[in-house]
Formats: structure tokens, C-alpha cells, sequence
């Protein structure tokens, strides 16, 4: 019997390669910056909205008095009535009467150099009025419609109050 051949020599497996480095630093770096763009996102929606609400831009605030002029021969009912129409607006300082007598020391204070006006002019001629005072970017004129159709109503100024430089203004409510 012979000997088996000796099988021949067996070669080493090659070395296996290394499994690809993974680019762990590029995708810490990959997410890092994801996150931190969400995070600018969710900060600049809640700067914006944060703005939008509390602070209006653009556009100031402005402060407007309200008069309500009453007929001369207006009622006590219709005052009331007009009065409590007028507190529905919820004014910023309540509502204020003025009577004839502090329209007519008004009108004469306002008047004084203006003679011939004064001259034509008598107490009983002023009317009684309710003023109001309301801020906002614009005055609601729509908001006075049911006011300006009560018994006793002749009519409605609204002034709008001089602030920052700049003068004030007769806002047109039709």
C-alpha cells in the first residue's frame, strides 16, 4: 500500500479586508446640524408669532377720544340708553358726561380769540355729550352704528389724539 499523496499544501485564506471604516464623525456632524436647523426653525416660528401678537409691527397704536353729541331736547331715557349702548364699546376710562355749562366753558376757552364767533353763541345752544377714549392700530367706525341710530344721538367725533410728533386727526366715520 502506498502511502496517499500528501495533499498538497493549502494556502492561507487572504486576510480578510477590514469592514469599511464607518464615518461616524460625518454622520455625528450629519444629525448635529439637522437638529440644530429644527431648533433655529422652531425658535424664529416662535420669534415671529411672539412679535405677530404682542408686538404689532409696523403699525403704532394709537389713541382716539369718542364723542357722543346729544340733541338738544335728548331724554333721560335716551341718555341712559345711549349710555349703557356706549359701555357695550368697553371704553378704556369709563364714559364721561359733559353738560352744556362744560361744553360752553370749553368752546369758550377754545374760542377766545375769535370774538364774532362768541358773539353768535349762547350756552343753551351747546350740546350735552358722552365722551370715551379707545387705542388700537385703527378706529372701528362700524362699531358706533348702532350708537349713532339711538333716540337722542345728533352726532359722533372721533378724534384721533396727537402722539409721537405728529398731530392729531378727525377721523371720518360715516
Amino acid at each position: 500500500m502506498s502511502d496517499p499523496a500528501p495533499a498538497p499544501p493549502t494556502q492561507a485564506p487572504p486576510p480578510a479586508e477590514p469592514p469599511p471604516a464607518r464615518s461616524v464623525p460625518g454622520r455625528y456632524w450629519a444629525v448635529l446640524a439637522a437638529v440644530a436647523a429644527a431648533a433655529m426653525l422652531v425658535g424664529a416660528a416662535v420669534a415671529t408669532t411672539v412679535l405677530l401678537v404682542v408686538v404689532p409691527l409696523g403699525q403704532p397704536q394709537h389713541r382716539y377720544d369718542v364723542g357722543v353729541l346729544l340733541d338738544l331736547d335728548a331724554t333721560a331715557e335716551q341718555k341712559s340708553a345711549i349710555r349703557a349702548a356706549l359701555a357695550a364699546l368697553r371704553p378704556e376710562d369709563g364714559i364721561r358726561f359733559q353738560s352744556r355749562e362744560e361744553t360752553w366753558e370749553k368752546f369758550k376757552e377754545q374760542f377766545k380769540n375769535q370774538p364774532d364767533l362768541l358773539n353768535g353763541a349762547r350756552p343753551e345752544s351747546m350740546p350735552e355729550s358722552f365722551w370715551f377714549r379707545r387705542t388700537g392700530k385703527t378706529f372701528d367706525c362700524a362699531a358706533l352704528t348702532p350708537v349713532r341710530q339711538l333716540p337722542g344721538v345728533d352726532d359722533i367725533t372721533v378724534l384721533q389724539l396727537p402722539a409721537g410728533g405728529r398731530t392729531g386727526a378727525l377721523v371720518d366715520c360715516p
